[in-house]
Parts: C-alpha cells; structure tokens; sequence
C-alpha cells in the first residue's frame, strides 16, 4: 500500500513491475487466510475467512488469465489456446502429481487416527486419485478424503483455463462484442454465486455445490474482466486509490473479527471478505505494493502458495495431527510447501519467473523436510 512521494502517477511499465510484485503479496495474503481458516478449524471460530482467501486467489488468477492470452504472440486461435493450455498444465500438474503419490504412504499409515474426517481410508484415497487426474475434484467433494478434498479449487481452476481460450476467442477482436459476451458470462456466473448461499438456506443437502465450478469460479471471471478493462480503472484517481487500498486493511481486520463470532457469521465473513478485490485490483493496476514490513514476507508466501496450499490441509484440518498441534501444521506447512516449490513447482515455471533460490534456502527447504519426517510419525 506504499504510495508514492508525488502525487503523479508512475511510468506504465514500473507500474506493471511493482504490480506484479503486487499481485505476489496478495497471493501471499490470501494463503495466510487460508492457514487461519485450517490452522483454527477445530476452534469452530475460523468459519468463512478460508473462503475469502480462496476468491482472492480465482480473482488474480482471472487477471493472469486474460493478461497471458493477450499478450501472447500466436498466429492463429489454436496455437493460443494449445500453448496456454500447455503452459497452465506444465505448471499445475508436476507438483499436483507429486503431492498426491507422496501422500499415498501417508494415507495408508495414517487411515487409523481417531477422529478422522469422513472418506479418509485408503481405499477412498485410491479411488479419488483418478478424479484429481481429471480435475474433477469440485464435483467428488462428497466422497473425496480431505488429504485431497482441498483440490476442488485447483479443479475449478483447471476448468476455467480449459474454457478461458474459448471465451477470449468468442469475444472476438472489437470491444462491442467483448463488453456483450464478457458481461453475460460474468452476469451469469456472479448470479450463480450469489444464488448458492439462499440455495443451502432452503436445501441444506446442496452444501457441496459451493465447491462447483458454476458457483465458485465468479471470481476468476471477474478477474478476467478487470483485466480487460484496465486501462478504464486507471483512470481512476491517486487519491481514491489510496482510500481503496487502506480500506482493504479495515475490511480484512472486520472480516477476521466477525468470524471470531461462530458459524453463524460465515455468510459476513465471505460477503465481507469480497470487498478485498476491489484493493488487491488497485495495488495491481496502479504498482501499489504492501508496506516494506509485510510486503516482502507475502511476496515470499505468494511466489510459493501453490505448494503450501497443497500441503496445509494434511497437517491442519485432515486430523492426522492432534487439534492443538493444527496452528503448528499451518506454520510447518510453510516450510514443508517452500520445499516442494523448489523441487517440484519452480522448474516448470516460465523464463521469467525461474529465479536462482539463495543456497542457504535449499539447506532450510532440507532441514525442514528432515524435522518433518522425524516429527509426524509420532502422531501415527
């Protein structure tokens, strides 16, 4: 949220440079969301800020969306939509892929704990492996053990960058038409995810429907809506942003506070919550990054919430650990995901965004794996 010394705006290419940087840290923001959701779950008194994080996370994924398929160099439709297909699936999969054959040892030694989720035998593991594979996890989280219930958002994803090419070539080359198709799809997609909560009120048996892709995926479309309309949202005015910017620090301390309030206050929390899309767009467009004494720890978080998020619910909310150890499991899944990230995620990332990782990284990446091996099985 550092604003700048004059009030004139920056460059448009720093602005794109400290936005990404930007968008890293708010990535990191909504990871931590997520790690107090699970970290605290036990405490029926985390409800909902889980979620928040969540839409956050499908609303800079949105934005990325539409940034790739526009400034990607291809001769024809075809060849943009089979290389960003490629370049999502080289990236979400190897690590996807990683996690669930490395939690299968896991899932057969830890299937006996007391107080386990529902589905969490080996034999649900086995027969939820293949629907990960799909990305079909949205659709299974009825029968899905929780060690990968959590996927149903990497489905989701999956599933929009399957239809984003098609929905980016449907908007065709004029503006006229994208305002018309973009603006439907979001329309239909916002309305879904409006509709669910009253949809649950009146027919509690449609719980799972939160996690499909008709009713959770709005934010990604949104995302992608923004970033169409960019250059509209930077005219908006230093002044307003700033206020934007600093409100989103007031509606996350609101939502973390009303949901200390039980279960009941779910539905405030993720309303709430929603708001923080409005500050997190701002920071992207106009390169306002989070102040230097949080800034650089989110960014560090957001560069590697993809593995983190992969490994957080293990060691919280799937009970394989004791409940007074599940804030522990949120912090040791930090270092746990770092890890991963080095080994299975930052390989297959693109040119730009493959940077050399300090060395004393790897030996804490080790050090952290080895702690965690000497460590879990005394919870078996």
């Amino acid at each position: 949220m550092n604003t700048p010394a004059s009030a004139t705006p920056l460059p448009v290419s720093e602005q794109d440079r400290l936005g990404s940087i930007a968008l890293d840290q708010w990535r990191g923001l909504a990871l931590v969301l997520v790690l107090i959701s699970h970290g605290f779950y036990f405490a029926d008194r985390a409800n909902g800020i889980g979620r928040v994080g969540v839409n956050l996370f499908f609303f800079i994924s949105g934005i990325l969306v539409f940034r790739s398929l526009s400034r990607m160099r291809a001769k024809t439709d075809l060849e943009r939509a089979k290389t960003f297909w490629w370049r999502r699936l080289r990236r979400l999969y190897p690590a996807m892929i990683a996690y669930a054959l490395a939690m299968l040892p896991l899932a057969w030694l830890l299937q006996h704990r007391p107080n386990l989720p529902p589905n969490s035998d080996f034999g649900s593991y086995l027969k939820t492996l293949p629907v990960v594979l799909i990305s079909g996890t949205n659709y299974y989280a009825e029968k899905a053990p929780w060690s990968l219930g959590h996927l149903w958002s990497i489905a989701c994803e999956m599933q929009f960058y399957l239809l984003a090419p098609v929905i980016y070539l449907l908007g065709g080359p004029s503006e006229r038409r994208r305002n018309l198709i973009f603006g439907i799809l979001l329309a239909i997609l916002m309305g879904f995810g409006l509709s669910q909560p009253f949809i649950y009120h009146w027919h509690p048996a449609t719980d799972t429907w939160k996690y499909h892709f008709e009713f959770a995926v709005w934010p990604m479309m949104l995302g992608f809506c923004c970033e169409y309309k960019r250059d509209w949202f930077r005219q908006i005015s230093q002044s307003l942003v700033t206020l934007i910017l600093w409100s989103g620090a007031a509606i996350c301390g609101v939502s973390l506070c009303v949901m200390l309030f039980g279960i009941e206050m779910k539905p405030l929390v993720v309303a709430t919550g929603a708001l923080l899309l409005a500050p997190c767009l701002m920071a992207y467009l106009f390169g306002r990054p989070m102040p230097k004494f949080i800034g650089p720890a989110m960014k560090w978080l957001g560069e590697r919430t993809y593995s983190i998020y992969l490994w957080q619910q293990p060691l919280t909310i799937c009970n394989f650990v004791p409940d007074v150890m599940q804030p522990i499991g949120a912090a040791v899944s930090v270092a746990v995901g770092g890890a991963w990230f080095y080994f299975f995620e930052r390989p297959f990332l693109s040119g730009g965004r493959r940077k050399a990782q300090p060395s004393r990284f790897v030996r804490l990446s080790n050090c952290s794996l080895n702690a965690f091996g000497k460590w879990l099985p005394n919870f078996a």
